[in-house]
């Protein structure tokens, strides 16, 4: 069963002029990445853009992007918002990694930081894109050209990509929702969240957190063996993440 997307209706965002993104952010979030760290705070990392400077690095300098959410065209916040999810859902994400369990307040949390690590993962390989986009001032109705980068058109596409799947929007609050040991090893990246479909219904949401756990909400694969980390290295855009 390959991940499947269907069709969703995000809610819209207000779109006006100027927010100033982070120097350095990070595609894929840092806090979560610590869970593949060592002793010494390095990750191994694997840059599908890059790859002669793949190798071990500082969990830190991992999948970081500069100005990636600074906007021209819209107001939203992106960092703070992501940080906002981030900040919720990473103590529920090592509760579980950690054998423990977590309530619905954490339930939510997590589906929302999905959503957010398969937003930021559909754009991992459109950093250095520049898309012309005119930007009218609705005081004066002067316009002009701005070059959006990936800050706003994920902003953007939450209004015009339709076709994209909102984990939120998904019975899982009804999904059965276990953690299975994976001792042999996990990885991560940018494309880690993978849906699972059954006659053409998301029936699975599966997402690894930690190298030896791996998060599956639903039911659609009990008793099968998949290969997960060939699959989320071949869904992921840009960024595989391991242990060193």
């Amino acid at each position: 069963m390959p991940p499947l997307g269907t069709p969703s209706r995000p809610a819209s965002k207000g779109v006006a002029a100027g927010v100033t993104g982070v120097k350095r952010a990070h595609m894929v979030s840092r806090a979560y990445l610590g869970a593949w760290a060592n002793g010494r705070g390095q990750v191994k990392v694997f840059d599908k853009e890059n790859p002669e400077v793949s190798g071990v690095r500082s969990v830190g300098d991992a999948t970081v992007v500069r100005y990636a959410y600074r906007t021209e065209l819209t107001t939203l916040d992106l960092e703070a918002e992501y940080a906002r999810i981030e900040s919720r859902a990473i103590p529920a994400l090592r509760n579980l990694a950690s054998g423990g369990s977590t309530n619905r307040e954490g339930e939510a949390a997590i589906i929302a930081f999905l959503d957010m690590h398969r937003e930021r993962g559909g754009f991992a390989d459109r950093t250095k894109e520049l898309v012309p986009m005119a930007s009218a001032n609705i005081l004066t109705g002067e316009s002009r050209l701005v070059h959006a980068g990936i800050g706003d058109r994920i902003v953007l596409s939450r209004t015009i990509d339709q076709s994209r799947t909102w984990i939120r929007e998904l019975p899982v609050g009804q999904w059965r929702w276990h953690i299975l040991p994976v001792e042999s090893g996990l990885i991560t990246g940018d494309g880690a969240v993978l849906l699972w479909s059954e006659r053409d219904f998301v029936c699975t949401v599966t997402f690894p957190i930690s190298p030896t756990r791996l998060l599956i909400i639903g039911s659609g694969l009990d008793g099968t063996t998949v290969p997960i980390n060939a699959l989320v290295m071949n869904q992921s855009r840009r960024w595989l993440i391991g242990s060193p």
